[in-house]
């Protein structure tokens, strides 16, 4: 649950007064009057360390992001539905030789920093027909890692995540729900957890690439162009994790991590 701030900010001024009042009322008690339980202290710190914050999530959620640092990190909550209209002149303008279908749903790059994003994809109370069309998600750091979650609500859009790396390790934590394509990119190691190896079909190794396909590739039918859920991760220098959102860190020693790493 989001508190706004309004809300927050008047119930640690209540908090306060209360506070001022209990510590006037200790101050006139007798010597011998017992302390405050424990647990009152406890509950004090913590709504204070709560009041102290000032970081806030997205209680909304927005489309066509674009975040670009030059020597920042990038760390937050994002909240994407794709089907959200927001007027070109709220836009940022484009580069030379863009166009309008060009823009990511969500783009993320910093020069010179790391990125850890948690993403959430806002989708329809029923599947619908995508036409094609997919959600997609670009992060990037020239020098730093990359941590990327994603969340889906209801039913999503397929989508596209692309991430780069030149120097700093990938970490992605994937919904059950994702079918599709992997492409993993990178001269250290590459690993993939043991449910999501068990549903995977290795496609090829090539060089420095892996490529997998995540889900039930039997009776698929396949077009020219895959466009359905895909993650491609290029880390130069960096290790690549992926994983489901809602499994436990990989352990290092890991059998199939070791088996299937380059």
């Amino acid at each position: 649950m989001i508190i706004p701030e309004k809300q927050l900010q008047n119930e640690c001024t209540n908090m306060e007064e209360a506070w001022q009042d209990h510590s006037e009322a200790a101050n006139n008690a007798i010597d011998d009057a017992p302390p405050p339980a424990y647990s009152e202290c406890v509950q004090h710190t913590q709504i204070a360390s709560l009041c102290s914050t000032g970081f806030q999530p997205p209680s909304k959620p927005t489309n066509l992001l674009s975040l670009v640092f030059k020597d920042k990190p990038i760390r937050g909550c994002y909240v994407i539905d794709p089907l959200m209209q927001i007027p070109p002149s709220l836009l940022p303008p484009l580069n030379a030789g863009e166009k309008d279908q060009d823009r990511k749903n969500l783009y993320l790059r910093t020069k010179d920093g790391s990125i850890d994003a948690d993403i959430w994809l806002i989708g329809q109370d029923e599947a619908a027909s995508h036409n094609g069309s997919r959600t997609t998600l670009s992060l990037s750091s020239n020098d730093g890692s990359i941590t990327a979650k994603i969340n889906t609500v209801k039913a999503v859009a397929p989508f596209l995540l692309d991430i780069y790396a030149r120097d700093g390790r990938v970490i992605v934590l994937l919904p059950r729900s994702f079918h599709g394509l992997l492409l993993l990119t990178t001269r250290q190691s590459a690993k993939l957890s043991n449910d999501l190896l068990q549903r995977s079909t290795t496609l090829s190794t090539v060089e420095h690439t892996q490529r997998y396909f995540v889900g039930d590739i039997s009776h698929r039918l396949f077009d020219n162009n895959w466009d359905g859920d895909e993650l491609k991760v290029v880390s130069r220098d960096g290790s690549i994790v992926i994983r489901y959102k809602d499994e436990a860190e990989l352990p290092r020693n890991c059998f199939f991590s070791r088996v299937f790493s380059s």
